[in-house]
C-alpha cells in the first residue's frame, strides 16, 4: 500500500497570503502645489513611525517622526529618496518618548518616492514610504 504524503501547498499559500496582507502598502497622493501624503504606521513594541511629505513651489517638506513609550533611546535615522540617502541622523527620543527629523528636498519632475527607516535599540526596525506623485 502506498505510503501518503500531506500536502504543504494549502499551508504555504496561506503563509505566503498573510505575509503579503502585512506588508505595508506605500501611500500615494498627486503632486503639486499643496499636495500632501501621510503615513504611519506601528512598528516593534508599542512604537509607531510617521512619515510626512508636502510638495510646495518646488520643495518637499519631510517630516520623520518616531514614537515610543520609552524616553532617551537613541535611534539611527536613513530617509532615502528614489534609491538615494538624502538624510542620515542620530536621533535620541525626548521625555515623552519622541523624535521628529525636518528636512526640504527640492522637487524634481515625476513622482518622488520617500522612504524613511529608523533602527532602535536591540534591532527595533521602525519604516515608513510615501510618493508624491508629479
Amino acid at each position: 500500500m502506498p505510503v501518503r504524503r500531506p500536502r504543504r501547498a494549502p499551508v504555504v499559500l496561506l503563509i505566503a497570503a498573510t505575509l503579503a496582507a502585512a506588508a505595508p502598502a506605500p501611500a500615494v497622493a498627486r503632486g503639486g502645489d499643496g499636495d500632501r501624503v501621510r503615513t504611519e504606521r506601528r512598528c516593534g513594541q508599542a512604537a509607531r513611525v510617521r512619515l510626512e511629505l508636502r510638495g510646495r513651489d518646488g520643495e518637499i517638506a519631510v517630516r520623520f517622526g518616531l514614537e515610543r513609550g520609552r524616553a532617551r533611546e537613541s535611534w539611527r535615522v536613513v530617509v532615502v529618496r528614489d534609491g538615494r540617502v538624502v538624510q542620515r541622523a542620530v536621533r535620541r527620543l525626548d521625555g515623552s518618548g519622541r523624535f521628529e527629523v525636518r528636512f526640504s528636498l527640492r522637487d524634481l519632475p515625476g513622482g518622488d518616492r520617500v522612504r524613511g527607516r529608523a533602527v532602535g535599540p536591540r534591532g527595533t526596525v521602525c519604516e515608513a514610504e510615501g510618493t508624491l506623485r508629479g
